[in-house]
């Protein structure tokens, strides 16, 4: 089953953001629980249903902004491609798993306000974080050349 919906709900989950097999497409991973409220005028209080759990999938500048942008707890609009999935735990039971693919995603501003930076490229800038791990990659991979060289020379005047 594959049909476009539009979900409200919570935060359940940190947001998290890997890369696709490649390096090159971000993927950014979280959950939402989604319980519906309505006022029962008979009895004159707010009642709740069945909380309905999914996680949502968000790719490329999608993935990179939601990553950035969305904290546990915060209040989301979330519309993509529904996707129920059957799978059998460790254990034998059968489970099964609803995901979103999500094309957007926004705060619901219905519980606060939100600030809008437009990203003018569409590709991910590089904030502080990234730019930090970037320079501690680069420097351990330095490191290790620094440390082959040296091997490949002790090496050398050992065999020499």
């Amino acid at each position: 089953m594959s049909d476009t919906v539009t979900v409200r709900g919570f935060i359940a989950t940190a947001p998290t953001q890997k890369f696709l097999p490649g390096g090159q497409i971000p993927v950014t991973n979280f959950r939402i629980a989604s319980t519906p409220r309505w006022f029962d005028t008979t009895s004159g209080s707010w009642k709740e249903g069945n909380t309905n759990w999914y996680t949502v999938n968000a790719f490329r500048a999608l993935a990179h902004n939601s990553a950035r942008s969305l904290h546990v707890g915060q209040p989301v609009l979330v519309t993509g491609r529904l996707q129920v999935k059957q799978f059998e735990r460790a254990d034998g039971s059968a489970g099964t798993s609803i995901e979103i693919d999500a094309s957007s995603i926004g705060h619901d501003l219905n519980f606060g306000l939100a600030n809008f930076t437009r990203v003018t490229d569409r590709r991910p800038e590089i904030d502080d974080t990234d730019r930090k791990f970037n320079e501690q990659v680069q420097a351990d991979d330095q490191t290790g050349l620094t440390e082959a060289r040296a091997n490949d020379e002790a090496s050398v005047s050992l065999t020499s």
